[in-house]
């Protein structure tokens, strides 16, 4: 911890945007699960991003970066979804299993989150 050289007051800690996010795994696999059931590949996503006029273009690797670090803001989660077509997200399902359980399910049913 820092401290003023005029008081020696420790200072506070300042966010550096690396610390581990509780929710960051957690957006990740909503994201990813509703990429699945809308049988969205990343390059269907980006393609579908970009042909919107809403936000930023999104470049394939881009995206696969921001959604795989599951650090993205709420507004472009809205933007994916609206992107791929999705009226609802149900995020009891996914929140609730362990990551690895996640992962079984998806090679198990033959994911189609290509790259």
């Amino acid at each position: 911890m820092q401290t003023s050289p005029a008081d020696r007051q420790p200072l506070p800690e300042r966010s550096t945007g690396k610390e581990p996010e509780p929710f960051a795994g957690e957006a990740k696999n909503i994201l990813r699960a509703a990429m699945h059931r809308h049988a969205f590949s990343y390059k269907d996503l980006a393609d579908a991003l970009n042909a919107s006029a809403e936000g930023p273009t999104e470049s394939v690797q881009a995206l696969i970066n921001k959604v795989n670090r599951g650090r993205f803001s709420f507004a472009f989660f809205l933007r994916a979804c609206r992107a791929m077509g999705a009226q609802t997200i149900d995020v009891s399902a996914v929140a609730s299993k362990p990551q690895s359980e996640l992962i079984r399910t998806r090679h198990a049913s033959g994911s189609n989150l290509k790259r």
